[in-house]
């Protein structure tokens, strides 16, 4: 019984009150990470018979191709098919035009 009561008067003191200063600095500093969290784009890395490549790059590759041949039209919407077995990917711009890129 003793031990216990010792225990409790030789407990330390938890951690201090923060400051209205330091309150508003943790607060902006979890808010630049929630922005970042929400803002993250995943990084996709295709690998085939000892050969990497980035999907961002492929991504890229297919705009500036596309680029190239329709220097005017606005690209809305881009589906990229990878087929790794065949070194190239595929890409439709806007539902309608159709082009590949090697990697």
């Amino acid at each position: 019984m003793d031990k216990q009561k010792d225990a409790v008067q030789h407990k330390k003191p938890g951690p201090r009150p923060l400051t209205e200063a330091e309150k508003k600095e943790r607060a902006r500093l979890q808010a630049e990470k929630k922005a970042k969290a929400a803002a993250m784009k995943p990084n996709v890395v295709v690998q085939y018979q000892e050969q990497n490549v980035s999907v961002e790059a492929l991504y890229e590759a297919a705009r500036a191709d596309f680029k190239m041949k329709k220097k005017r039209t606005l690209i809305t919407s881009l589906d990229l098919y990878v087929k790794p077995e065949e070194q190239t990917a595929y890409y439709v711009v806007n539902g309608e035009h159709e082009g590949s890129v090697a990697f």
